[in-house]
Formats: C-alpha cells, sequence, structure tokens
C-alpha cells in the first residue's frame, strides 16, 4: 500500500507542478489516493458536520485531501523521531513554517 500511495502521490506532484497546488484536479487526485488506500484500513475516520457541505464533491475532495495529509505528517514526524514534548516546545518555530507555507499557497492559487 506504501508502494501505491508514494506512486499516486509521484503523480499528484506533477500534476500540482502543472495546475497549482490547490487545483481541484490535484485535490481530486489526493482524495482517490485516499480513499482507494488509507480509507480501507480500519478503524473508519467519520467526518461530521452540516449534510449541504459535506455533500459536495469539492469538499470531499478537501477534507479527504486534509486527512491524507494528516496522517502522512504524523509518519513522517514519528519517523523523524518526533516526541510529544518537541511538538510544545517547538510550537513557535512551527508555526511560522506554517504561516510561510500559507503565504506561498495563497501566492499560487
Amino acid at each position: 500500500m506504501q508502494s501505491r500511495v508514494h506512486q499516486k502521490l509521484n503523480t499528484a506532484q506533477l500534476q500540482s507542478e502543472h495546475f497549482g497546488v490547490v487545483h481541484q484536479n490535484v485535490l481530486a487526485n489526493i482524495a482517490d489516493i485516499y480513499h482507494t488506500t488509507v480509507s480501507t484500513l480500519g478503524p473508519r475516520i467519520m467526518v461530521n458536520g452540516e449534510h449541504s457541505y459535506l455533500s459536495s464533491t469539492e469538499n470531499i475532495n478537501k477534507v479527504r485531501s486534509l486527512l491524507l495529509a494528516a496522517i502522512r505528517s504524523a509518519m513522517l514526524w514519528k519517523q523523524c523521531g518526533g516526541q510529544r514534548w518537541r511538538f510544545l516546545f517547538f510550537r513557535r518555530k512551527m508555526l511560522l513554517e506554517v504561516e510561510f507555507l500559507l503565504s506561498e499557497i495563497e501566492k499560487q492559487g
């Protein structure tokens, strides 16, 4: 499953270079990666919210993309030796990095 995710993420990377990171095609591709791989494992993640918002394909793709990003982030954090206390002590540094990344995304969008 990891190799399938890796292969599909490479495709999404190429797609994002062409369309931009937050383009609907890229989000749909990443959402499909989550849907066909990670979501098949248990326990399942249940998303609650307003039905009118959650029934939109665009919002479904965004939620699934974020879920895949969260799972990948947690795995990378652990692989790099991340620990809970580090999360507490370096939160300011992480916040600055997130703000920088958001500004980069806004420039592209």
